[in-house]
């Protein structure tokens, strides 16, 4: 596979013309970033305006161009927040090898960004998301969640901020997200109506989630996780190149069809050398009131499918109704009932969490809590 470098990206650009201007992309200073990271390529784009007609044909010339390059995996066009006057023209590394540029840290009070990933719908990855968050705090932990799934975001309700606005302010002029359960959340039902649905193209929402990111006083945290959608596209590449993850975790459930998409999944973190911390088997079972185990889904996929990968199993999480009944209306399962055994299963999952952490990255990278 022939290796793609920031000077290819760039001649090819060069071969990208305005329409209106007759010169390309290059001669008119409209490349703000461009990066490439084991051939995927990122490249956000400056335009005249916020009304500029030729925008959506620019960014479909761009787009085809990196694409039409040998060993392309991944590209990704954006448009900088920058302003045409603001902006400087992009420089080329002079004499400078040219190795993959490595994702920019956006986070520097945060010590570990977590994602949380399902290959497929309907998992129960969010439920499983807001839990350990909840039980990472009640191990002593400062943490936050990015709800990066911007199509379906229901990490607010789950967390008890259905009605919830940013109205806070840090000294330093940042917005402050909003907390509930001593967990901080950023999501973009902050910004819209209840009902208004989100149609954004990918430029748009790799905008808003690197917004969350570096636009919002975190404060120091210990984990920030980040809620994903389900898949392998636009969001979960924008979090691999705007933060240093410190590792992926997969929820998944037994049944083989969504093993297969977490299979996926988990090769995309492995492909940008994100560590695994472990796949979590969601609604393994249900066990009626007298006792009687149900396994609906199948039976030990998610173990299984660890073992095969090798990569550690986090547990099996039961589906219980109550779980269900009391994430609508915001109460996590840990904080609802902390001393249930459906708590102590989320804090057993948070403890290996942060075993495996330590494991990866060593005891500084996740100390123990104050």
């Amino acid at each position: 596979m022939a290796e793609i470098t920031q000077e290819v990206v760039m001649q090819a650009l060069s071969q990208v013309m305005a329409p209106d201007q007759g010169k390309s992309l290059i001669e008119l200073n409209m490349v703000d970033f461009a990066s490439v990271c084991d051939n995927s390529v990122k490249v956000d784009l400056i335009f005249p305006s916020t009304a500029y007609p030729h925008r959506d044909a620019v960014l479909k010339a761009t787009r085809e161009a990196i694409e039409a390059l040998e060993g392309i995996k991944q590209a990704t066009v954006g448009i900088s927040l920058k302003t045409p006057a603001a902006s400087a023209p992009f420089q080329r590394p002079a004499n400078k090898p040219t190795a993959p540029v490595a994702p920019k840290q956006l986070l520097p009070n945060i010590k570990n960004v977590i994602a949380i990933s399902s290959g497929k719908g309907g998992v129960g990855k969010t439920s499983v998301s807001v839990n350990l968050a909840c039980a990472l705090t009640q191990l002593g932990y400062k943490v936050g969640i990015v709800d990066a799934d911007i199509y379906g975001p229901n990490v607010p309700i789950m967390m008890g901020l259905r009605h919830a606005k940013i109205t806070g302010e840090a000294p330093n002029g940042k917005p402050l997200p909003p907390e509930n359960h001593d967990v901080k959340v950023m999501s973009v039902a902050f910004l819209i109506k209840e009902d208004q649905p989100v149609v954004w193209r990918g430029p748009l929402l790799d905008r808003i989630i690197r917004q969350f990111l570096s636009d919002f006083e975190w404060d120091e945290l210990d984990f920030l996780l980040v809620d994903l959608p389900p898949g392998t596209g636009d969001a979960q590449l924008t979090i691999m190149q705007a933060a240093s993850l410190s590792g992926a975790i997969i929820v998944t459930t037994p049944q083989e069809v969504a093993l297969h998409d977490s299979r996926k999944g988990l090769a995309m973190f492995v492909g940008q050398n994100i560590p695994c911390l472990g796949i979590v088997e969601n609604m393994s079972y249900f066990e009626c009131d007298h006792g009687q185990r149900y396994e609906i889904f199948g039976h030990g996929g998610g173990k299984a499918a660890a073992e095969q990968l090798n990569v550690p199993f986090l547990g099996q999480v039961p589906i219980v109704i109550e779980q269900r009944a009391q994430a609508d209306l915001g109460q996590p399962m840990v904080i609802y009932d902390p001393n249930g055994k459906q708590a102590a299963i989320f804090r057993d999952i948070a403890e290996q969490v942060v075993a495996n952490l330590r494991a990866v990255h060593g005891q500084e990278k996740v100390s123990a809590p104050v």
